[in-house]
């Protein structure tokens, strides 16, 4: 390596190196060549996250939450922090996003007002005035973006106040070493 190549983290490097012989196979598709399908690792086919998933989530908070493991682990992180609401209130409100029955809609949205948003909740977020005063009138008409505000604000806390926390976590860190990975890379 000359003096002017960055260092790169091994386990960075590897995922880039995994990264790369995937884009390799699919590129090797498009201009006809035959490859092998690459078998699904172990621990996919036994619902748990691959090293690269798992990485992915410290390089940013959206990789987290675009990953159904990640999800799943920071909500049980949360839970343990007894602050599992912001993450149960961010996914009612993709779950609403999903529905296209607009009766369904406003019942989902009635239902999430009153479980999140409500001061009698004993789930409630905590929004700022100005955004509790919009999702308030939204409630006059429910729609699959009432809560678009609120969910935002939701997302910006957990991404600046819970996900550092998360990833210096006991649980995130026995997840990396259970890969192999040295705790000061972590």
């Amino acid at each position: 390596m000359s003096d002017t190549t960055p260092a790169v983290a091994p386990e960075l490097e590897q995922g880039l190196k995994s990264y790369l012989s995937q884009l390799g196979h699919a590129l090797c598709g498009c201009f006809g060549q035959e490859t092998q399908p690459a078998p699904v690792p172990k621990r996919e086919k036994e619902g748990l996250p691959t090293y690269e998933i798992a990485f992915s989530w410290s390089i940013s908070f959206e990789n987290l939450m675009k990953s159904n493991h990640g999800q799943k682990l920071f909500a049980e992180y949360l839970k343990g922090e007894y602050s599992d609401e912001n993450i149960l209130f961010w996914q009612a409100c993709e779950e609403l996003k999903r529905e296209k029955n607009l009766e369904k809609v406003e019942e989902k949205a009635r239902i999430i007002y009153e479980d999140f948003i409500s001061i009698l909740s004993p789930k409630e977020v905590s929004l700022d005035s100005r955004v509790r005063e919009i999702v308030n009138t939204n409630m006059g008409r429910p729609s699959a973006t009432t809560f678009d505000h609120a969910q935002t604000q939701i997302y910006v806390l957990m991404q600046r106040d819970s996900y550092p926390r998360f990833l210096s976590s006991t649980m995130y860190k026995e997840i990396m070493t259970g890969f192999g990975v040295q705790e000061e890379a972590i």
